[in-house]
């Protein structure tokens, strides 16, 4: 309770603090009216022109590096947030990977690391599709998979094939929001507290990375960057509306100052949904305050809090798809979504701060803490009341040197976070309401995670770099549970465990001339069980003990290559293969709705990446993304229970389930900048796969095409009005009846009886409009 009590605390004083800094904020604003006028630049030609010269700025520094550069910062291993000049547009020549940026605090030259695989979504996709849902805007990214889950935005995402054992959030990925870490200590992340019209783009590096971010990065790392004042200058609204009940309200306050940029969102969203009991409701707020000390201090404050209310369907079966997609599912009485009323009553808040320091002209040290609270109540087959109050903190000290005149760049960090779980579980007593039965589990625990790393960067020889990381972590992982049996004591339980956990990571690229990147990584990831796999019984996936879970581990081995094959063509391919021990696989039990884990030995996971972009107009693009992946079982005994008995299952040389073979995204796309007119059309591709560790039962594959079309209008001397941008979109233009999501299935039940998958969203047209105020 004295953890919920903190979230209630910690909430007034979020609020009071925005209520605070608002007037403060607008009396600032009017006091600098007149010096801020000429600052605030169009976001159209101004715009283009601005980034143009950026872009020339930044190449000619490129071209510099081998002299020591005053105040360059070295090689980040967190994502920047204070300052975000990263590697230049101008250098990779990729316009996939737009990673230059200005910061509004800093003049300093931060690059990205070298030698990793990444991408990153284009702005002006955002702008022209506001959309829904992240997924929308992140599968054009090759090797990235997102994936509907159990809520409005709650998508899982894979990279690599990776992060797709489970029904629920996002696991095996770590992830970020403008530098501050969103994953919690038990490798849990929702998308349900990020709204994509927040969004200023979103960065993904593919490829295991726990020596650059740690704990859970088995896939790779998404960082979302979220709008600058200095990309609002005023005030914006928007509202949509569209199928199916779909409904959205938002508005963005923000301003650049000399020493200051501050950003305010705010957002509803509702919708009655697809499928029939999965309507709901949730409300988003970020704020965004970055302060300018002096020279060589920076401050960034960050707060963000989401609700959620939303009803939960239960995956089909083939004939319940078959006769009707839309339908809310069920088998029996424990999985019937009515009859057990299932919801998710949500809250997440987390606030923290940052703070840099340049200490000489090569060395930078930032340090950021944060305190994230989770508080879930969830109604299924068992009802969970949980609340995980989560500190988090790192240090970094980044150093841009020689080593014999050749340039080296070095990096130092070190974390520290803790998390702590006070859980309830009750029975459903299955009356139409989700009213909680007799007790069935009390837990409480505490994961604590440590550690350290660093990396270093030297360029051996003119265009080659080499790249050598190393992190560690020591995890202590302390459980304690108490269940129950018709509502008597029938066991207590606990465990006590310690990870340590090494991840070394090797890379060489080279770069022969402007526009060109080739590169060849090893490098590993590693995550730890979390909560929700230690409390849940391994056979039937309701509550219970499952504490002799292993940590995962990961190898990663790329050959890739950038290229600007001409001034209006770039393309990116990358072939990878993955082996993992101890994979933990997570099955829906389908006759009990649980969800149950387990040990495979070892997989491999072997593929390749493609992505182009061809701009071949002013105007005109064309961009497309392919991903293949072969997921293979190396050596695994499935077990479930066969006769009420716990019986082996051998599975080698099975292909890993919920992993998709083959996905394909093209992309059209027109803006004629002088009319403001602009549209594009786009065609998504998905395989089969399996769902079952058996092979016998997967999702079919689809197509599905999409159109948008929009409009922009600048109002220069409108001092209410600044701009309006109109946007309508089709989506599934055909109609098309399909699956967009499944998961992982145990063989314990019969395959008439798996529940499988939710239907995608049948032809949806939605509009909406975005107004640039004052």
């Amino acid at each position: 309770m004295w953890a919920r009590l903190h979230s209630s605390i910690m909430y007034s004083v979020v609020l009071s603090g925005l209520v605070t800094i608002v007037p403060f904020t607008a009396s600032l604003a009017d006091a600098q009216e007149e010096a801020a006028a000429g600052a605030v630049a169009d976001t159209s030609e101004r715009e283009r022109d601005l980034r143009g010269q950026l872009q020339n700025i930044l190449r000619e520094l490129d071209e510099l590096q081998q002299q020591p550069a005053a105040g360059a910062a070295a090689t980040p291993a967190q994502p920047s947030v204070v300052k975000e000049l990263s590697e230049s547009k101008g250098q990779e020549a990729i316009p996939q990977f737009e990673l230059a940026d200005v910061s509004i605090v800093s003049d300093r030259v931060q690059r990205r690391p070298e030698g990793i695989t990444l991408s990153a979504t284009e702005q002006s996709e955002t702008e022209s599709q506001p959309t829904r849902t992240l997924r929308e805007s992140m599968e054009s990214l090759p090797g990235v998979v997102l994936r509907q889950a159990n809520g409005p935005r709650d998508f899982s995402i894979s990279i690599r094939g990776s992060g797709v054992k489970t029904s629920f959030a996002v696991r095996e990925i770590k992830m970020y929001e403008d530098g501050f870490i969103q994953t919690q200590s038990d490798g849990l992340s929702r998308l349900d507290i990020h709204d994509p019209w927040f969004m200023r783009s979103v960065e993904v590096t593919r490829g295991a990375s726990s020596s650059l971010y740690d704990n859970y990065a088995l896939g790779g790392m998404v960082h979302f960057r979220t709008r600058r004042g200095s990309d609002i200058n005023g005030m914006e609204s928007f509202i949509s509306g569209g199928s199916y009940g779909y409904q959205k309200y938002a508005f963005a306050v923000g301003q650049q100052f000399t020493n200051v940029d501050i950003s305010l969102f705010g957002s509803h969203v509702s919708e009655d949904g697809f499928i029939r009991h999965s309507d709901y409701s949730t409300q988003t707020m970020n704020f965004n305050f970055r302060v300018k000390v002096d020279d060589k201090q920076n401050l960034y404050f960050k707060a963000i809090t989401n609700w959620l209310n939303s009803r939960v369907p239960t995956r089909l079966t083939i004939d319940q798809f078959n006769a009707d997609h839309r339908q809310a599912g069920g088998i029996n009485n424990a999985t019937n979504p009515v009859l057990l009323a299932q919801r998710r009553l949500d809250r997440r808040n987390i606030i923290g701060g940052m703070y840099e320091r340049q200490i000489d002209a090569n060395t930078v040290l930032t340090m950021e803490a944060d305190y994230d609270v989770k508080d879930i109540n969830q109604t299924f087959t068992q009802i969970t009341d949980n609340i995980n109050p989560n500190y988090k903190h790192y240090t970094d000290l980044r150093h841009d040197g020689r080593l014999f005149d050749m340039p080296l760049r070095s990096y130092v960090g070190f974390f520290v976070n803790q998390m702590e779980q006070e859980g309830q579980t009750f029975n459903n007593l299955q009356d139409f309401f989700g009213t909680r039965g007799t007790l069935a589990q009390n837990s409480r625990g505490t994961i604590r995670n440590i550690g350290g790393r660093f990396r270093e960067e030297l360029q051996f020889l003119p265009k080659w770099t080499l790249a050598a990381g190393l992190g560690f972590e020591q995890s202590q992982l302390s459980v304690q549970t108490i269940n129950y049996t018709a509502g008597a004591v029938s066991g207590r339980a606990g465990a006590e465990r310690s990870f340590s956990n090494w991840a070394p990571e090797m890379s060489i690229s080279w770069k022969p001339t402007d526009g060109y990147r080739h590169w060849v990584r090893a490098s590993t990831g590693y995550a730890i069980p979390g909560f929700s796999n230690l409390l849940t019984n391994p056979f039937t996936g309701l509550a219970g003990t499952n504490f002799d879970l292993k940590p995962q581990k990961n190898l990663n081995v790329e050959l890739g290559t950038e290229s600007r094959l001409h001034k209006t063509l770039t393309v990116q391919l990358v072939g990878f293969v993955t082996f993992v021990k101890d994979e933990i696989i997570s099955q829906v039990v389908s006759n009990t709705g649980g969800q149950a884990a387990i040990n495979a030995d070892s997989s491999q996971y072997r593929g390749i990446e493609l992505f182009y972009d061809w701009r071949p107009l002013d105007g005109l693009r064309f961009s497309g993304a392919y991903t293949h992946i072969d997921a293979r079982y190396i050596n695994f005994s499935d077990q479930f229970l066969s006769g009420g008995l716990p019986t082996a299952f051998v599975r080698d040389g099975k292909v890993v389930p919920n992993v998709p073979t083959d996905t394909f995204n093209f992309k059209e796309s027109y803006d004629h900048s002088g009319s403001g007119w602009g549209g594009w059309v786009e065609v998504n591709y998905m395989n089969s796969y399996f769902l079952n560790n058996n092979n016998t039962v997967g999702i079919p594959a689809f197509v599905i095409a999409n159109l948008n079309i929009h409009k922009n209008f600048e109002f220069h001397n409108n001092k209410w009005i600044r701009f309006a941008k109109f946007f309508a979109e089709i989506d599934n233009i055909a109609d098309k009846k399909y699956a967009a999501s499944g998961n992982v299935v145990a063989d314990s039940t019969a395959d008439a009886n798996k529940t499988l998958f939710f239907a995608g969203y049948g032809r949806s047209i939605y509009a909406g409009v975005t107004l640039g105020l004052f």
